[in-house]
């Protein structure tokens, strides 16, 4: 398993564990305390640095095969999240429009699961485009 598939399923994990952890403290109490364990989702910015490919003497860090994967992989995160985005954000006007405002604590759902979505659509592209390429043994 090479960096970019280590870095793809840890943020898959990270992503779990939040989920979980707030899904969970959200139905044993109200919304608004599962809200700030999703402050736990800041994990995903220190993957990038634990799982940094080390650079072999001659070698390089990313060859083409391994460019070309990660800007599918973007292209595919950008193209779910703007239509989420879209809709979330259209969604509470249509759903609060009679009473003529929406509850604060439905913004940060809307930033939070948008950048949750990208992640995990990129995550899933990463590890789509490995799983289905040429199996190469020396490919760390």
């Amino acid at each position: 398993m090479n960096s970019a598939q280590k870095f793809a399923w840890s943020n898959l994990i990270i992503i779990a564990i939040t989920i979980t952890l707030s899904g969970t403290i959200t139905l044993l109490f109200t919304p608004h305390h599962g809200i700030p364990l999703m402050g736990l989702l800041g994990f995903l910015g220190i993957s990038s640095a634990v799982f940094r490919k080390k650079r072999r003497q001659g070698g390089t860090n990313f060859d083409e095969r391994d460019r070309l994967i990660y800007e599918r992989s973007l292209t595919a995160a950008h193209s779910v999240f703007w239509p989420f985005f879209v809709a979330a954000c259209m969604l509470p006007w249509l759903a609060f429009r009679s009473s003529g405002s929406a509850p604060v604590y439905v913004l940060p759902m809307i930033l939070g699961g948008g950048g949750v979505i990208a992640v995990v659509v990129q995550s899933l592209a990463i590890l789509i485009q490995y799983g289905r390429g040429p199996k190469e043994k020396n490919h760390e």
